[in-house]
């Protein structure tokens, strides 16, 4: 073999060599820490999810709903209600986090296929949205909409 060709051979192990140890490095970071990722059993909640958490069930399919409200919100049971029924009929593929905060009631659904977020939501507008966010659509999204 020629000293060229000798070169670029080795040119091309060397770029190998490199490539293989970025693509793990990089493979690497994005799998985290390695620890534990503690996901509650309950899909009805009464605290927020953290970061970690968020991501881990975004990246695996879940639709996260937060909804904070005020206490003394008449209307506010009323979609913490239909709320927490649609999370009971939606094959298992959301988690609702229940905030009783002060000030404007805000809904935030957060999914693979983006996110939204409404000031002083409405029953009807959030099980809209909601169907709208959800990647599988289940029985009740399609029955609303004949």
């Amino acid at each position: 073999m020629t000293g060229k060709k000798m070169k670029t051979i080795a040119l091309v192990f060397i770029l190998l060599m490199f490539g293989s140890t970025f693509t793990y490095a990089l493979l690497n970071s994005l799998r985290g820490s390695g620890k534990e990722i503690q996901i509650p059993q309950d899909r009805i909640l009464n605290y927020e999810l953290n970061e970690e958490q968020r991501r881990y069930l975004l990246t695996r399919g879940f639709t996260l709903i937060e909804y904070s409200y005020p206490t003394g919100c008449l209307e506010c049971i009323n979609v913490k209600n239909n709320l927490e029924r649609i999370t009971q009929i939606s094959d298992g593929q959301i988690f609702l986090q229940e905030l009783i905060k002060e000030g404007t009631p805000k809904l935030t659904i957060t999914s693979w296929n983006g996110g939204k977020t409404l000031n002083d939501p409405k029953s009807k507008e959030a099980e809209t949205l909601i169907c709208d966010l959800l990647i599988e659509k289940p029985l009740w999204c399609v029955s609303s909409k004949i």
